[in-house]
């Protein structure tokens, strides 16, 4: 039984990059993004061949009960802003118990002055029964294919999804993310 989650992405922006450091990848990771692995076949990386153009990718994977995520925090001056990513996202569950379940997401999490995760916003990709599910404080964003496609937004209208006051947010996580939840 396997089940996986892989992501690939592109280019992300905020703000035509201003708030990002090596938003474009074109840099090694450790250049403005952490990483955490957890599960031996989570991985992490950056590659020329994802997609058609020359430049660099990041992509996030795993499989069989673990996680993969680059992320970065940013403090941001207000939540009028714009961010944009290309992604391609693929989740596949073929575990017959239907507690299993793989997903593939850019994360938005929207913090305040003490890290507290306010909400977030999941644009990607997930299996059932995936945990992701629009609730309170969190929006998803299914991605229509895999195919490569862009996201792109103003953070206060995204803010209209979510029940957060603008004025609370402080900082914004950017995650690459992917995770399978084996544990069934």
């Amino acid at each position: 039984m396997r089940t996986i989650s892989l992501l690939l992405l592109c280019a992300m922006t905020a703000s035509a990059s201003v708030l990002l450091i090596n938003g474009d990848f074109e840099e090694p990771l450790d250049a403005g993004w952490e990483e955490a692995l957890n599960g031996y076949y989570a991985s992490i990386g950056v590659a020329t061949y994802l997609d058609p153009d020359p430049d660099y990718e990041a992509w996030a994977t795993d499989s069989y009960g673990g996680y993969a995520k680059i992320y970065q925090t940013v403090n941001i001056p207000c939540t009028d802003l714009t961010f944009s990513v290309d992604a391609k996202f693929y989740a596949y569950d073929n575990n017959e118990d239907t507690l299993c379940w793989a997903g593939a997401a850019v994360v938005l999490s929207y913090m305040d002055e003490t890290n507290t995760v306010l909400g977030q916003t999941y644009m990607g990709m997930h299996t059932e029964p995936c945990p992701w599910d629009d609730v309170t404080n969190n929006h998803v964003i299914l991605a229509p294919d895999t195919n490569w496609n862009t996201y792109a937004f103003n953070i206060n209208s995204e803010l209209g999804n979510i029940p957060i006051s603008p004025g609370d947010i402080t900082k914004i996580e950017v995650a690459v993310y992917s995770v399978t939840d084996h544990t069934c």
